[in-house]
């Protein structure tokens, strides 16, 4: 066997393990938790609470937000921006258990520019691998971290291969692959996918996407084989890449021109939505060229959103419209299962943890349903009393939830 094969197992058991169910409490390392699919096996997180019943602490977090709590171990990590062009930027460090500050650093962006009012400059979530933190803003500024809050490197992406150019701000929240950090830079200018050595930040290699002008959504690792595929939506396609060596291998076409959520795998598939009034793709990852004809299972237009990604648990994927509808579609056949008006409107994904879902509207109520259920079970609805744009982080039996004015503990004593 190759000694290259050990190391890719060893990097894609994260996205392994998100389709299995387990005991161990894990970390949320990154964008969308273990394997950037929403899902986790923790166990024992509460299924009910309030503004006050089952909060085990609430600390209120300056500045503006979209990006994830990001959980290793003791501490939970955040990204904000404030200022009159959002481009003084923060990082935090909190203690998991007490919610008191371990660390805060106050940076300043290189290019600040048009931004989404609710996210401002942090919208991009960090990632960490339990010795370093990096963190991603819509200024073009990429810094690591060691875990506390020393300053290891940073890198000025904006000023290297200009400033970035859409009506929202970036929003890509970068790839932990090896020993390599994957940034995708997509916007009106030129767009390109970077992997930078992540203890010193310096270029490993850079891929041009000469035919992408837009995109919000985030890197994708699948798994193929002995080796790994990364992907990347944007402007009407899907794109498959080495991530080794940034070279191109594959595209589907047929995608929406605006494309925000994150591709998820579920049953050998990956399942990638692109709205309003786009589609869902199930996708054979793997091939060469131009797959649209050969690698697309199925494809189902209905109940595609806009800015949440989807989730899949078991042989079920749920996404949840920007306006409040759920849809349940057969993950292997893209067969629609179910639709349910959830109320409200949503702006972050959903989560799942020892076989529920939790969706979490911008009023700040979640949703909890049995995903055990072929049909729509709910089991509660909890109001945590402030808007909430972020998706939430769960980690060692607690939700994690940043509200627009206020990181959130969900827990049982």
């Amino acid at each position: 066997m190759p000694s290259s094969i050990p190391r890719i197992i060893a990097a894609l058991l994260l996205v392994a393990g998100a389709f299995g169910s387990s005991a161990k409490a894990e970390n949320w390392p990154g964008w969308r938790g273990p394997a950037r699919t929403g899902v986790t096996g923790d166990m024992g997180v509460p299924t009910s609470w309030s503004a006050t019943d089952n909060v085990l602490w609430k600390i209120p977090v300056p500045g503006t937000g979209t990006a994830n709590p990001v959980v290793w171990e003791d501490r939970v990590f955040l990204t904000a921006s404030d200022g009159r062009d959002q481009g003084e930027l923060n990082v935090f460090c909190f203690d998991r258990d007490t919610g008191r500050t371990r660390w805060h650093r106050r940076l300043w962006g290189t290019a600040p520019t048009l931004f989404y009012p609710k996210s401002g400059m942090a919208s991009p979530s960090p990632v960490s691998d339990g010795k370093h933190l990096w963190a991603a803003f819509g200024t073009g500024d990429i810094f690591c971290f060691d875990l506390d809050g020393n300053l290891v490197w940073q890198r000025a992406l904006s000023d290297e291969y200009g400033v970035f150019e859409n009506r929202f701000g970036a929003a890509s929240s970068p790839l932990l692959f090896e020993d390599t950090l994957i940034h995708q830079c997509d916007h009106y200018g030129e767009s390109y996918v970077v992997a930078l050595d992540k203890a010193t930040g310096a270029n490993r290699w850079k891929a041009d996407r000469p035919e992408v002008w837009l995109s919000w959504s985030s890197p994708q690792l699948v798994p193929i084989g002995n080796r790994a595929e990364l992907v990347l939506t944007g402007s009407e396609k899907l794109d498959g890449y080495d991530p080794r060596t940034g070279k191109w291998l594959w595209t589907v076409r047929g995608l929406a021109r605006e494309c925000v959520p994150t591709p998820v795998l579920a049953n050998g598939l990956l399942i990638s939505v692109s709205g309003p009034n786009g589609t869902h793709f199930g996708v054979k990852p793997g091939g060469t060229g131009d797959v649209t004809t050969s690698h697309v299972a199925w494809r189902n237009e209905r109940g595609t959103s806009f800015v949440p990604s989807g989730i899949a648990v078991g042989e079920r994927y749920y996404v949840a419209d920007d306006k409040g509808i759920a849809t349940c579609l057969d993950s292997a056949t893209g067969k629609l299962l179910w639709r349910k008006r959830l109320g409200g409107r949503f702006t972050a994904s959903p989560v799942a943890a020892d076989g529920r879902l939790f969706f979490t509207d911008e009023a700040g109520s979640t949703l909890v349903l049995d995903a055990a259920q072929p049909d729509y079970h709910e089991l509660s609805r909890n109001d945590i009393g402030e808007d909430v744009y972020a998706s939430p982080a769960i980690s060692q039996g607690r939700l994690f939830l940043r509200t627009a004015k206020s990181l959130v503990c969900v827990g049982t004593k």
